[in-house]
């Protein structure tokens, strides 16, 4: 007869057995998917690694490229070439560099129609918000259409150059002293840009 102790181990012993055999009851079963799923994994991990080194490699490969370009000279044949770069080989934010950066060369060449086209790429691309953004300013400071920033909220960074092209674009000196006011009552603005728009606002007059 065994001893109440004895009976609890014994019952635990078998309990541990049963279990141990749905285990491999269960491997049994489904020794093939679980296999499988391992064999996924696995390869995804190596597949990441590899994605990952691909990038880091390609980046460093397309920014070599660029940077030379970048530092030619303002000519409208320097900035098509960044263009095509942008268009044909740069990825990511590679890409949008170069649009920004032959934007940059047209201006220079005085270009204006082709400084507001290859803004147009960057600010419909899919790069962050206030980059597509800072496209738009410019992109509007170089054609002159001031109504292209209506888009721009007050919780943009670029607001305040935003509504300083508005006043700028304004031929009613009332309409223009009115939103240069708007912006020196921002207290958070790069100093000059304060001074400018409190001077243009004539509050300086009224201290």
């Amino acid at each position: 007869m065994f001893s109440k102790d004895q009976q609890e181990q014994n019952a635990a012993m078998l309990d541990m057995d049963l279990q141990h055999e749905e285990v491999l009851a269960f491997f049994q079963d489904y020794w093939k998917q679980i296999l499988a799923i391992a064999v996924f994994l696995i390869a995804l991990t190596g597949i990441i690694q590899a994605y990952r080194a691909w990038d880091t490699r390609t980046a460093a490969e397309q920014t070599a490229e660029m940077l030379p370009l970048a530092e030619a000279p303002g000519t409208a044949q320097n900035a098509k070439v960044l263009e095509d770069f942008a268009k044909d080989k740069a990825s990511g934010n590679r890409r949008v560099l170069a649009w920004l950066f032959a934007a940059g060369k047209y201006e220079t060449a005085n270009k204006p129609d082709d400084v507001r086209r290859v803004l147009g790429e960057v600010a419909n691309s899919s790069a962050p918000k206030e980059i597509r953004e800072y496209a738009r300013l410019m992109a509007a400071n170089a054609g002159g259409d001031a109504a292209a920033l209506d888009s721009i909220g007050k919780d943009s960074p670029w607001y305040a150059a935003a509504l300083e092209l508005h006043a700028l674009s304004q031929t009613d000196p009332e309409k223009r002293r009115e939103l240069y006011g708007e912006i020196a009552d921002n207290k958070n603005l790069p100093t000059a840009l304060h001074q400018r728009a409190v001077e243009f606002s004539g509050e300086s007059d009224s201290e």
